[in-house]
């Protein structure tokens, strides 16, 4: 089973379409009469406390979705490779949490990164009108990558 984490702030404009692409990715999977659901997290930032589900046994692997600046296209998705480089603060990446579980856990699991472009992060509860058309490119892409069969 897939865990879907998007992550980002909602109060600083397009940081936020992390967390908007994975609450209506958990409202259409709530809708879906489906035997394999995901398991899907909002979040305002990745901590530590996470590699606590990454390591659970029905999780396979890991979609981390984020708004990322100055990036060219409207969404990419790369896949990840833990790293234990970093810190447990405020920067806690994708990567580190991946290495978190694997280490503390002895569940690697591989991680992939769906990224959002973003170009506004003013103090704002709405995305800009192309990281909105962007967050719904960003759905679509996730629901093809984490489906069992063609969406």
């Amino acid at each position: 089973m897939w865990l879907i984490i998007g992550y980002g702030n909602p109060l600083r404009g397009d940081d936020g379409a992390g967390p908007i692409v994975a609450e209506n990715l958990a409202e259409y999977f709530a809708q879906t009469q489906t035997t394999v659901q995901p398991q899907v997290i909002s979040t305002h930032q990745l901590t530590p406390e996470l590699a606590l589900e990454i390591k659970a046994p029905q999780i396979k692997q890991v979609l981390f979705i984020d708004v990322k600046r100055h990036q060219e296209v409207a969404t990419s998705i790369s896949p990840l490779q833990p790293d234990a480089c970093g810190s447990c603060g405020h920067q806690m990446t994708p990567q580190l949490l991946l290495q978190l579980s694997a280490q503390l856990y002895q569940r690697p699991r591989p991680g992939w990164l769906l990224t959002i472009a973003g170009h506004k992060f003013d103090f704002a509860e709405r995305l800009s009108t192309s990281a909105t058309a962007a967050s719904e490119s960003a759905f679509k892409q996730a629901l093809e990558f984490t489906s069992p069969t063609p969406v």
